[in-house]
């Protein structure tokens, strides 16, 4: 199983997408699943709109069980989106999956740059950003950074990768394939 989370706006489906087509195995993003139990279980009160933490730790009892679905149909995934490197943990410590897990991040950005970069690089599907006010991305920006500052430490908490994207996006991708692949490679498809 591979897992690639992280601040939103740092390529994460760009990246799955690519690793789908080196490694021939399907990617499946959380945010339809997301959206999907949010509108179809209205009893589940999923707030889509909190943090990336809160919304994570919602989501995790069904992402969790998707995950030990697929392990146990020997079926291997690249799961990306709201995940935490606790949980990752959890998958690896106590239900004895064999995950190779990326969390990645723009801690060490300025919100302006990251406007910039983000603005510079728009048009990709998915890309629900492009018609924000600049205000309003930075807001989303401010929250991005910030979560990139708690994913690193709790990545050197849980033992769990962490790759910052704030020097370049070309630097961070090609690390995140780097790592996501060769884990890959060495474990083989039986996860």
């Amino acid at each position: 199983m591979i897992v690639l989370g992280g601040a939103s706006r740092t390529g994460k489906g760009l990246i799955s997408q690519e690793l789908m087509v080196l490694l021939g195995i399907p990617y499946m993003s959380i945010d339809p699943i997301k959206m999907a139990i949010s509108k179809s279980i209205p009893s589940y009160k999923l707030n889509t709109n909190g943090t990336s933490v809160a919304v994570s730790d919602e989501m995790w009892p069904f992402i969790s069980a998707l995950i030990l679905n697929l392990v146990e149909t020997n079926v291997s995934y690249i799961i990306e989106g709201e995940i935490l490197p606790r949980h990752v943990f959890e998958l690896a410590n106590v239900h004895d999956v064999r995950v190779s897990s990326c969390f990645v991040g723009y801690k060490d950005i300025s919100v302006e740059e990251k406007i910039s970069q983000v603005r510079a690089n728009s048009g990709y599907p998915n890309d629900w950003t492009s018609n924000l006010a600049d205000s309003e991305l930075r807001g989303l920006i401010k929250e991005g950074v910030q979560y990139s500052e708690y994913l690193y430490d709790e990545c050197q908490t849980y033992g769990v990768r962490y790759i910052d994207f704030s020097e370049s996006f070309e630097i961070g991708r090609k690390a995140t394939l780097k790592c996501l692949f060769d884990d890959f490679q060495r474990w083989g498809r039986s996860r």
